[in-house]
């Protein structure tokens, strides 16, 4: 029966990061949408840059979020700040879906998409980690490499279904108002994941801590290279995978007029949602650290060359040659980072300390990456090395972090 229940927890940690993430990434498939009903006084590349800083909001405040759940899931237990965080995403999403346009309210209706935003940014703050720790709590040591890529693949799948609902709400043939059923969408989602969670019970390992004080404050007097490393592994994994999924359509639409390639999203977000439990086995089998750090440097190294590859690709076959191996490498790294930042701090202040510095990475440098990118391309210059460079910095720090944790856990 503990069999069971393990992978009935494993599943409903897997349904929540898929719609965590579906919820929080619609809004970017749905730019030119939100464009249109709530920036339409703005002229085009300005509306642009403001709806991905509306995307940013979000990841802004999810340091905010992991500050609030992170508290809830060491103090008072795991359940609680995940049950309490669904419920937050499913008012964020119906709001959403009844929320006036410009034309109706006028900039209200603007105001009121950034409370939408500041609303699913702390809600993901405590999700994310927290369904992975949760997951992994419940299961078994040796393969928990396996459950967190489980988990983190549902992420991946929220950005899968997000791309899907986003085309098929967004088709020509289909009324104006048809793309806030993607909303509603998530709103149901959020009402599944509410009533799955009300049913499990906490963690054995979160059980038998009993934590009064503040767990952050406990927590970062004992493990500030901890916290620095989780912050940079964090950040790789979302430059990498947001610029992959969101900003790269966008840069081979601006430099390749004569290529398809809507599928890029798709075939990013596919790959990685295959490749996590896979590589998070391995990674299982293996020592955890160096395989991290090998991959953060492959990945730094693909991002210098690929992005030219990608762009002056001759034909469509080898633009998706490319950018498979680009989420090829994508999987691998990203496989053994999220399980990496839990299991680096111990039960008392796993959640605080693990979800605040994953979601300070996420937030600052992987949320802002389709902003970043798009103020890179228009200000230092159109060659898409500078984009590269960028890219790879970020993978190199992570990877110097993480040696720097393997190092200190040796002596």
């Amino acid at each position: 029966s503990s069999n069971v229940l393990t992978k009935k927890i494993v599943f409903s940690c897997f349904l929540a990061s898929c719609l965590e993430i579906y919820d929080f990434a619609i809004f970017g498939f749905l730019t030119t949408t939100i464009h249109k009903n709530y920036l339409s006084f703005l002229d085009e590349k300005t509306a642009l840059i403001a709806t991905y800083a509306f995307f940013a909001v979000g990841f802004v405040f999810r340091p905010l979020g992991s500050l609030i759940f992170g508290y809830i899931g060491d103090v008072h237990g795991r359940k609680k700040a995940l049950v309490a965080s669904v419920s937050m995403m499913g008012i964020a999403s119906f709001l959403m879906f009844i929320l006036p346009s410009y034309a109706v309210i006028g900039v209200l209706s603007c105001y009121i998409i950034i409370l939408v935003r500041i609303i699913q940014g702390v809600s993901v703050g405590g999700e994310f980690t927290g369904a992975t720790i949760f997951a992994i709590e419940h299961s078994k040591n040796n393969n928990a490499g396996l459950v967190a890529g489980i988990v983190s693949a549902g992420g991946a799948c929220g950005v899968m279904l997000a791309n899907l609902v986003s085309k098929l709400l967004q088709h020509p043939s289909l009324p104006d108002y048809s793309w806030r059923f993607a909303f509603l969408l998530g709103f149901a989602l959020a009402l599944v994941g509410y009533f799955v969670r009300q049913k499990l019970t906490d963690t054995p390992l979160f059980k038998k801590t009993n934590s009064n004080k503040i767990p952050l404050f406990e927590g970062l007097k004992k493990f500030k290279l901890e916290s620095f490393a989780t912050l940079w592994v964090a950040a790789a994994n979302g430059a990498i995978f947001y610029f992959g999924t969101v900003y790269l359509v966008k840069l081979v639409h601006d430099t390749r007029q004569d290529l398809d390639f809507s599928f890029i999203p798709i075939l990013v977000a596919s790959v990685v949602a295959i490749g996590l439990p896979i590589f998070g086995m391995i990674s299982d089998k293996l020592n955890r650290k160096l395989f991290l750090i090998l991959s953060s440097i492959a990945m730094g190294i693909y991002s210098l060359v690929a992005l030219n590859l990608i762009v002056n690709a001759q034909s469509i076959y080898t633009l998706n040659l490319f950018v498979f191996f680009y989420a090829l490498l994508a999987s691998i790294m990203i496989s053994s980072i999220n399980i990496f930042a839990i299991e680096i701090f111990p039960v008392a202040y796993r959640m605080s300390c693990c979800s605040l510095f994953y979601s300070l990475g996420m937030g600052l440098i992987g949320g802002t990456i389709p902003m970043v990118s798009s103020y890179i391309i228009k200000n230092i210059g159109a060659d898409v090395s500078y984009l590269g460079c960028y890219i790879a910095c970020i993978c190199f720090l992570a990877s110097v972090s993480v040696f720097l944790v393997y190092r200190k856990q040796h002596k």
